[in-house]
């Protein structure tokens, strides 16, 4: 709040300076003010405390329309006390290390930037305004200290955090000894299916190759053969069928003659078999594991 002048030389002296700025940009209600007028009419100027209060908004209007910096640097003079004292009291009641300065200087820079968003309909409108730039600046300033206290300096001595981007030693040694131990079992696959695959009749292999490598459709692959479509999907099932017994059966003798259970082969056995034929084949789309 702007505080009265403590004589009336202090308020001559300030109207004798409207009065410069009037004949500086030719704003008439500086002009009137310096008379002891209101800056137009309807206005009133009925204490000392509401003429100060038009000498802000007035100069604050004056600034807006002409861009004038001797009209802006009175206004700064004018209100600068006042706004740092409310500064300064919102601070203590924060318990923030913010300097009061700082956010003074920001303040009167964001009215100096943005004075097209001022509107002088009465005579405090420049105070309600700039307080609410203060209080609006100061939370700008507090969250901006809340978010720098979250970052803490790290010690150069002190154990940095591990990278989660680097592999550890222990992580890649596991990830190798899995690695080898899928790529054995992938080759062991590949291996059966390659020798159960070579037991099917040539139709049969024609006929996988066609629909599960080439990718063609079931129509397509019935006239290639020369059969009725469904003849193809009955060869197309039974050469699955002996592939995935044959390498069940395979796989049990590995095991130590364990007997498996009954019923259809395991899923696994099936997903890993449908990768290895397609890989066999020369036209796989699948990522393999390395035989490196």
């Amino acid at each position: 709040m702007l505080h009265s002048p403590e004589s009336p030389t202090d308020r001559r002296a300030l109207a004798a300076r409207l009065v410069e700025l009037w004949e500086r940009t030719g704003d008439p209600a500086l002009h009137r003010l310096a008379s002891g007028e209101p800056p137009h009419p309807g206005a009133a100027v009925g204490s000392e405390q509401a003429w100060l209060d038009w000498v802000s908004t007035s100069l604050m209007d004056c600034y807006k329309n002409t861009g004038d910096s001797t009209v802006f640097a009175l206004l700064f003079e004018l209100n600068r006390a006042s706004f740092l004292q409310a500064i300064q009291a919102k601070l203590r009641r924060t318990f923030h290390h913010v300097d009061a300065q700082d956010v003074l200087q920001e303040v009167f820079l964001n009215i100096y930037r943005y004075p097209h968003r001022f509107l002088a309909d009465r005579a405090d409108a420049f105070r309600g305004w700039g307080h609410r730039i203060a209080r609006n600046t100061l939370l700008k300033f507090l969250k901006g200290q809340a978010r720098l206290a979250q970052f803490h300096e790290l010690d150069e001595e002190v154990v940095q955090p591990e990278d989660l981007n680097q592999r550890s030693p222990e992580r890649a040694a596991s990830e190798a000894e899995s690695a080898l131990v899928v790529n054995q079992a992938f080759l062991m696959y590949l291996q059966l299916y390659l020798q159960h695959f070579g037991r099917l009749s040539p139709k049969e292999r024609r006929a996988l190759t066609l629909v599960e490598v080439d990718g063609i459709s079931y129509r397509a692959a019935a006239r290639d053969l020369g059969i009725r479509l469904e003849n193809l999907k009955m060869v197309v099932f039974r050469g699955r069928r002996k592939i995935f017994r044959g390498m069940e059966h395979s796989l049990q003798l590995l095991a130590g003659h364990q007997p498996a259970p009954p019923g259809r082969p395991a899923a696994a056995i099936r997903g890993t078999a449908f990768a290895a034929r397609r890989a066999l084949l020369g036209h796989s789309q699948v990522p393999t594991p390395s035989l490196a």
